[in-house]
């Protein structure tokens, strides 16, 4: 599975790869809404998990611009948000995220919500190994 984490704060990026880790996935990080959005236009995610409080472009203008024009756009995105308020929720659910959590949600309902929505798909720019038999 291969992960697009755009988050600010190392610990939660860390907490998010510990609570994954059982998937052995991929993770690829940036620390602003600017570089998740310019990497999610050139290569394709099984998840993007963002913080909403990014710098030049926040979490949700990210998640607009990924389903608006992006190879991602079918990705799910789940929200990383400090405040759970109305307003937080209602932008989720106007954007279409799989997600709006909170950092202290992470432990107990990540797994549940990739569990949800993600489907993994390999990637096939990897090339297939054959078994060690074959390649003696």
């Amino acid at each position: 599975m291969k992960i697009l984490l755009v988050h600010r704060q190392k610990s939660n990026v860390d907490l998010i790869k510990s609570v994954l880790s059982s998937s052995n996935p991929v993770v690829l990080y940036t620390e602003s809404g600017l570089d998740g959005l310019l990497t999610s236009r050139i290569e394709h995610f099984d998840l993007i998990i963002c913080g909403t409080d990014l710098s030049v472009v926040t979490g949700f203008e990210l998640a607009r611009s990924i389903q608006a024009n992006s190879i991602n756009r079918d990705t799910p995105v789940i929200l990383l948000c400090n405040i759970i308020n109305d307003a937080a929720m209602y932008l989720g659910n106007a954007l279409g995220v799989a997600a709006v959590i909170s950092p202290f949600e992470i432990g107990f309902r990540l797994n549940e919500i990739v569990m949800q929505h993600v489907r993994a798909v390999p990637d096939k720019a990897w090339r297939q190994l054959a078994p060690l038999s074959e390649s003696v």
